[in-house]
C-alpha cells in the first residue's frame, strides 16, 4: 500500500511555536543586561507611585501598565514597546505636572498675549476693537462647534493613529516610494518628536506662563488668580448640543490652568504635516487637519493668535531636528 501523507496534528504544531517562542524570549532575556531587565518595571513602579500617594491615580493610567509591559514579552513584541515608549514617557510627564506646577511656575502673564493680539490681529467692529477669538465667539455655529470640538480634542489619538499607518502599513506594504527602514526610521522620529515637543512645550508653560483668553473673559486683566479652575471654554457649546459633560469633564482635568503658551494642540499635528511631506502620504489630511485645528484653537477661545503661531514654530522646529538627528545616524551607519 503507498503510504499515507502524514498530517501534523494541530496541537502539536502550536506546542512547537510555543516552544519556539520560548526559546527566542530566554536568549533574549538573556542578552539583556540588568539595567535592561529592571528600568522599564522602576518607571511603571514609579508612575504608578506617584499617582497613587498624590490622590491623582485615574483609570486611564492602566495603559501606561500594557505599553511598558510590551517590553518583558520579549522579541516579539519589543518592536511594539519601542515604538510606543516615547507616547508612554509623554502621557507620564504630561499628568504629572499637576503635582508640581504651582512651585516651578513663574510670573503668569495675563496681559501681554491679549495685548498683542489685540495690537497685531485686533478687529475693528462697530462696537470697537476685539480680539480675534472674542469675535469668533460672537460669531458661532452648532455645526463649527461640532466639528471644531470634537477635532480639537483628538489631535493626540490623530497623531498616533497616523504614525501607527506609517509604521505598520505604509513601512510594510510596498506603498511608498521610500525603503522600508527609512520609513521605519522617520516614524521614530516622528514618534520622538513627539516626546521632545512636549518637554519644549511644558518647560515653556514655566519659565513663560499665560493666561488663555477665555480666563480673561472670566477674571479680567487683573493680577492672575492662580486658584482659577481650568474650563472647557468654547468646546462647553459640545456638550450643550448634545446634552452630554464629555468636554467639560475632559478639561476638568487640565493640570496646568496657565498652559497657554505655546499651543500644543497646534504644534502636534505640525509634526504629522512634516513627516506626511517626507513620506509623501497622508499630505492632504494631515495639513486639513492642522489648520482645523489651528481655527479651532481660537474660535473655541482657548488660544490666542500668539499661542497658534509659537506652537507652529515649535513644531516646525522639533521636527526638522528630530528629522535631522535621525537621517544623520543612519547616514553614518551606512
Amino acid at each position: 500500500m503507498p503510504e499515507m501523507d502524514q498530517v501534523q496534528d494541530p496541537a502539536m504544531e502550536g506546542d512547537s511555536t510555543s516552544t519556539m517562542y520560548l526559546q527566542q524570549w530566554f536568549l533574549w532575556w538573556k542578552s539583556r543586561s540588568l539595567l535592561q531587565k529592571l528600568l522599564p518595571l522602576v518607571f511603571l513602579t514609579g508612575f504608578w507611585g506617584l499617582h497613587l500617594s498624590m490622590g491623582g491615580f485615574r483609570p486611564d493610567h492602566l495603559v501606561v501598565i500594557f505599553l511598558v509591559l510590551a517590553y518583558y514579552g520579549g522579541p516579539r513584541t519589543h518592536s511594539l514597546y519601542r515604538f510606543f515608549l516615547p507616547f508612554t514617557l509623554f502621557l507620564a510627564l504630561y499628568d504629572s505636572q499637576g503635582y508640581y506646577a504651582d512651585l516651578i511656575r513663574g510670573e503668569v502673564r495675563v496681559t501681554e498675549p491679549y495685548l498683542f493680539d489685540m495690537t497685531f490681529f485686533g478687529i475693528e467692529t462697530s462696537e470697537g476693537r476685539v480680539l480675534p477669538s472674542q469675535w469668533l465667539q460672537n460669531h458661532t455655529h452648532p455645526v463649527l462647534d461640532v466639528i471644531t470640538s470634537f477635532g480639537y480634542i483628538i489631535f493626540v489619538p490623530i497623531l498616533l493613529g497616523v504614525a501607527i499607518y506609517y509604521r505598520f502599513y505604509l513601512a510594510s506594504r510596498n506603498k511608498s516610494l521610500l525603503d522600508e527602514e527609512t520609513i521605519k526610521t522617520k516614524v521614530h522620529a516622528l514618534m520622538w518628536g513627539m516626546f521632545w515637543l512636549n518637554i519644549l512645550c511644558c518647560s515653556t508653560y514655566y519659565w513663560y506662563p499665560a493666561a488663555p483668553p477665555w480666563y480673561v473673559d472670566i477674571y479680567g486683566l487683573g493680577p492672575a488668580q492662580l486658584d482659577a479652575l481650568p474650563s472647557a471654554a468654547g468646546a462647553l457649546r459640545f456638550d450643550e448640543i448634545f446634552g452630554v459633560n464629555l468636554l467639560s469633564s475632559y478639561y476638568s482635568r487640565v493640570p496646568n490652568v496657565f498652559g497657554a503658551i505655546p499651543s500644543g494642540h497646534v504644534a502636534f499635528p505640525l509634526l504629522c504635516v512634516y513627516f506626511a511631506f517626507k513620506l509623501s502620504s497622508l499630505r492632504v489630511f494631515c495639513l486639513l487637519y492642522f489648520f482645523l485645528v489651528c481655527f479651532s484653537a481660537v474660535y473655541l477661545n482657548h488660544h490666542y493668535v500668539l499661542d497658534v503661531l509659537w506652537g507652529a514654530a515649535y513644531g516646525l522646529l522639533v521636527a526638522w531636528s528630530m528629522d535631522r538627528f535621525y537621517c544623520s545616524r543612519v547616514t553614518q551607519n551606512e
